[in-house]
């Protein structure tokens, strides 16, 4: 399967070159007792921007930049540089391996809105500091750049207007042999990052029209792939409000209130290319906007009724991620929520009959089982009848052992750290996935060039042979995965 041409290809691919490529070896350093002054004497000296402070054993314990100089020193009435560095350092430091690549310090950067990313081996010895003008120079600035326009932001149209940026960053990564959980995890912090912009732009209005400021605490939830941190092209939305209970009174003018914001933001994502949810699992939506405490009883009505109208809304409302606004909300419902499902066997058994109800799309021969006729026809839809029973079986697992994460990715990691699944099996899911993933990908994004709406089908017809054996490969892992979850979970064969 052709999907780029070589013309399409970038030959120097910055974001697959190491850290160890680009980074700086002089770091100028300081020590948690020396004075500030000291401190910006030797950042002026040395023309940088950040002095990196170590601890008596030379290891690395926090990091000082200009922004914290002029936000904790300068800004104040009276600056104190006779203040010391542990003082002002973030001590929370973001460090990258010399051996990753310079996408996972570009992801960093973006994700925790830094402009310098310490380096360090497995031993936290201090190798050097990477910068956002190390990766402009060797081209990885685009991402960047994008946050930085989203940040400068205030209409929803304006937003729009970032959006095509990010399908060229996304558009460059594949250019680049970027694995597809790179691609997925730089652009869901993209994405989040928009909505998190529109958050902010619906709540300005909400106090233009009269509204007021939010009167009660709030937070702001991804759902299914977005959730997830599997989202690439523009899905439906999924998402939802949970706000703090309170009076009768209260209560009805907090609905009021957070079910009209939903609307705005739920207009704000559609304007940004989100569309509606077919399943109105919205926040613009009375039942995916409410307290905390309907919250919680609805996650109690799925699990005591465990009725098949419910399961969709459940899978997708089970891979719930805190987006933005009073994280101890979501933190509170996840708390309650994991120890429902983890005591509730019944509930899991009812999720893993449902899933086992169908099989991957491959025969006993091991030969793919395609649409026979029209549009379909040698065609295999990977998201409805191969990812949603990796998916699936996955989160079952993740649920059964508490474990909160909600990436595929990252639930793997954490079960094959607790014995659950075998090295060798966690490698092949993890495999399979990318593989089903970038397949995914890469067959939307070639639609998109040529003006079609990506449609998750991939056709066999058009796979090379070696393509063809890892799409094999990929199904052969996720029917194994299948029968792990019926044996594990005791579903009896029909």
């Amino acid at each position: 399967m052709t999907i780029f041409s070589e013309d399409d290809l970038i030959q120097d691919q910055p974001l697959r070159r190491k850290v160890s490529d680009v980074y700086t070896e002089r770091v100028i350093t300081a020590l948690p007792m020396d004075n500030i002054g000291d401190v910006a004497r030797k950042m002026s000296e040395a023309g940088v921007s950040s002095v990196v402070v170590k601890a008596f054993n030379g290891k690395p314990v926090g990091i000082v930049t200009e922004t914290d100089l002029v936000r904790k020193i300068l800004s104040t009435d009276n600056p104190d540089l006779n203040r010391k560095a542990h003082e002002i350092m973030s001590a929370e430091m973001i460090t990258v391996r010399p051996d990753d690549f310079t996408y996972h310090a570009l992801l960093m950067m973006v994700k925790h809105n830094i402009n310098h990313v310490v380096v360090t081996d497995r031993h936290d010895v201090l190798h050097g500091i990477i910068t956002i003008k190390d990766l402009i120079r060797n081209r990885n600035s685009g991402a960047l750049s994008i946050v930085r326009q989203i940040e400068a932001k205030n209409t929803f149209s304006g937003l729009a207007e970032v959006i095509d940026e990010v399908d060229q960053v996304q558009l460059a990564l594949l250019n680049e042999r970027s694995y597809a959980s790179e691609v997925c995890a730089l652009i869901t912090e993209l994405y989040d990052r928009i909505t998190r912009k529109i958050i902010e732009i619906a709540e300005a209005r909400m106090a233009d029209e009269g509204w007021g400021a939010p009167p009660a605490k709030y937070c702001f939830i991804n759902m299914g792939s977005a959730g997830r941190k599997e989202q690439f092209l523009r899905t439906d939305q999924d998402n939802g409000i949970i706000f703090e209970d309170s009076n009768k009174i209260e209560a009805d003018m907090a609905a009021s209130y957070f079910l009209a914001l939903g609307q705005k933001i739920v207009l704000g994502l559609e304007e940004c290319g989100f569309k509606r949810c077919r399943g109105e699992v919205m926040a613009d939506n009375p039942r995916w906007c409410r307290p905390l405490s309907m919250w919680k009883n609805n996650v109690n009505r799925w699990v005591d009724k465990l009725d098949e109208k419910d399961i969709r809304d459940m899978t997708i409302f089970l891979d719930y991620r805190y987006i933005a606004g009073e994280k101890n909300l979501c933190d509170d419902l996840k708390t309650f929520t994991a120890k429902l499902f983890r005591t509730s066997k019944h509930a899991l058994l009812f999720m893993a009959e449902d899933d086992l109800k169908h099989r991957v799309p491959l025969n006993m021969f091991g030969q793919f089982i395609t649409g026979k006729t029209g549009r379909r026809r040698k065609k295999i839809n990977l998201k409805s009848t191969v990812m949603v029973h990796l998916v699936d079986c996955v989160r079952l697992f993740a649920l059964r052992e508490g474990i909160p994460e909600t990436n595929s990715f990252e639930r793997i990691q954490k079960l094959k750290e607790r014995g659950v699944f075998k090295d060798d099996d966690a490698e092949y899911m993890d495999t399979a996935y990318e593989t089903l993933l970038m397949f995914r990908i890469r067959d939307g994004l070639n639609r998109l060039k040529t003006g079609k709406p990506p449609d998750n089908y991939i056709d066999t017809d058009t796979l090379t042979r070696r393509e063809r054996a890892r799409l094999k490969r990929s199904l052969l892992t996720v029917g194994r995965l299948q029968s792990l979850t019926a044996h594990a979970f005791h579903v009896q064969k029909a």
